[in-house]
């Protein structure tokens, strides 16, 4: 989940009439020339002056390639060989003026030491600065989820261990949270009791202070549902807090009350114990939370919920906010019910049936819904964008596979005086599987091509994604066709206006046509950056070993 900050700020860059085409009126698109391809699982794009910078890390090297936006041209190419033999990139942030690439490396079994380095990135010049430095050394192993690759008949196979680190900026990119878990001694979750390492550094990576901090509960009595740091080095962490060892999440028909409450414990400098608040919502069963700092300098909480005698806990009835005061005291709560009007867009005649019998004992729901992006303005504002998310396992004679679904997206904008301005029902269809050799993180759903990008530009909010050209002119009582991931498809976005919330279409480029010889692949959304603020890039392959930059110009 991402927490982006609208500062409104204005952006431009040169116009480029080179070898632009359009779809659509409010869109235009320039390719670059093709050039030479380095593949890896992880690829980082930054943007800056009307230049990017890709890094990408694969095995013992890591290149990052240097490009000048206005002629798409690669302005430089620089490769480093000086990384240890078993490195694992663990993520790559931005922290005022300056850019950090952050990556893992174990010491082996003899001495068992779990390490993070940094590097940082001089993006005028497009290289390193200076070698790896240390940052932390940990006695001892660390968990993380598992990578793993797509082998012959769709079996997944764990190839190591990944994202042992977590890292959190502050609102003011003043502050950097890293976050860490010991490996548990105790196998059985009822016994045993997490251990959380929290380190904070400034923009320069100066430590100001770190603790390891064992949790109040049990494994199987809590899970971590985010974590947060403030302008002040705080950091905070959300808890689901589980009432007995059953099986968590689940709970009977007849359950009218959560078996669980949220709890934000607060970590400071100053203080070897945690802080802990409870987090009430009465009949409400958490959907969904994150947690994040606000202009104002409170900490604001906000996701989905479903009502307490609806049974599917991943589905939403709406979306709540509340504020917590430095202090720790809850303020502000509110709650905004999804209307029947909006569940019913965009579905079967007998869902709409359904939902409306459902409506009249309080139970219409959004089903399956996830919170992806929440967009906190300066003007108080906030938005919520949620996107429906599940996976479906298949049967057959060979076995079974599963596929990937992301569906429907819910744009909702909360106004700075905490009232419901908008909300807005996207139609989507996307499904998809790893394919054989690919690369994925086991923690987390497999995205591959689907899912969607958002930016925003001149008073607007664009949420862009690749779609199936049957759904070009679709209607409000209308069902999308299915897109499947990896066959092509059409770069669309939907505009909202911030104030109004009116929504309008328009189709960027066909993947199977970008120029009249050109088809390209492997389109992901991680591979997108915005450039300047009617603008964005994106890479994609094009085969013969080579990828090609494709800018777009919002109108």
């Amino acid at each position: 989940m991402k927490k982006i900050v609208l500062l409104l700020l204005v952006l431009t860059a040169p116009f480029c009439n080179y070898g632009q085409k359009k779809l659509s009126a409010d869109y235009s698109y320039t390719v670059s020339e093709p050039y030479q391809v380095y593949d890896s699982p992880k690829k980082f794009y930054l943007s800056e002056k009307s230049e990017i910078l890709s890094i990408k890390p694969w095995k013992k090297s890591v290149v990052v390639l240097k490009f000048d936006v206005n002629t798409l041209k690669l302005i430089s190419t620089k490769e480093y060989e000086d990384f240890p033999d078993n490195y694992v990139v663990e993520g790559m942030k931005k922290l005022q003026d300056k850019y950090y690439l952050f990556y893992s490396s174990w010491s082996g079994r003899k001495t068992e030491h779990e390490q993070l380095f940094v590097r940082e990135i001089n993006f005028e010049t497009g290289e390193f600065t200076a070698e790896a430095t240390k940052l932390i050394d940990i006695d001892g192993r660390l968990t993380g989820p598992y990578i793993a690759s797509i082998g012959f008949g769709g079996f997944a196979f764990g190839i190591g261990v990944t994202d042992k680190f977590d890292f959190l900026t502050s609102l003011d990119e003043s502050k950097i949270l890293v976050q860490y878990r010991r490996k548990p001694e105790v196998k059985n979750d009822k016994e045993s009791y997490d251990i959380i390492g929290i380190e904070v550094y400034d923009k320069n990576l100066k430590k100001l202070w770190s603790r390891e901090y064992t949790m109040p509960y049990t494994e199987r009595r809590m899970d971590v549902e985010d974590f947060a740091v403030d302008s002040d080095g705080n950091g905070y962490l959300l808890a689901k807090v589980f009432h007995d060892d059953s099986n968590k999440d689940k709970k009977k028909r007849k359950d009218e009350e959560a078996n669980y409450h949220m709890e934000l414990f607060r970590l400071s400098q100053g203080s070897s114990e945690i802080e802990k608040t409870k987090i009430d919502l009465g009949d409400k069963f958490i959907n969904g939370i994150s947690l994040f700092e606000s202009f104002e300098g409170y900490m604001i909480c906000s996701g989905f919920y479903t009502n307490g005698l609806n049974n599917e806990l991943h589905n939403a009835d709406g979306l709540y906010t509340f504020k917590i005061t430095r202090e720790g005291k809850l303020i502000d709560e509110k709650s905004y019910e999804i209307p029947l009007e909006v569940l019913n867009q965009y579905v079967k005649n007998r869902t709409k049936k359904r939902n409306e019998r459902k409506d009249e004992d309080g139970k219409a729901e959004f089903e399956n819904m996830s919170l992806r992006d929440l967009v906190i303005s300066e003007d108080g504002s906030l938005m919520l964008i949620g996107e429906q998310t599940f996976v479906v396992v298949h049967y057959t004679r060979n076995g079974t596979y599963v596929t990937y679904h992301y569906n429907d997206i819910l744009v909702s904008k909360i106004d700075a005086s905490g009232n419901l301005a908008w909300m807005k029902k996207i139609p989507k269809r996307q499904s998809g599987k790893p394919k054989m050799g690919e690369v994925y993180d086991t923690s987390k759903t497999y995205q591959g091509g689907m899912s969607y990008s958002y930016f925003n530009t001149n008073g607007n909010h664009y949420i862009v994604f690749l779609d199936n050209v049957k759904n070009i002119d679709l209607e409000l009582d209308q069902i999308p066709a299915l897109h499947s991931d990896g066959h092509g498809g059409y770069l669309t976005s939907y505009k909202i206006n911030d104030g109004t919330g009116a929504m309008s279409k328009g189709s960027i480029l066909d993947t199977r046509e970008v120029t009249d010889k050109m088809e390209v692949y492997q389109f992901s959304n991680n591979r997108i950056v915005k450039t300047a603020e009617n603008q964005f890039v994106l890479e994609v392959y094009k085969k013969s070993k080579e990828d090609v930059l494709i800018k777009v110009d919002i109108k």
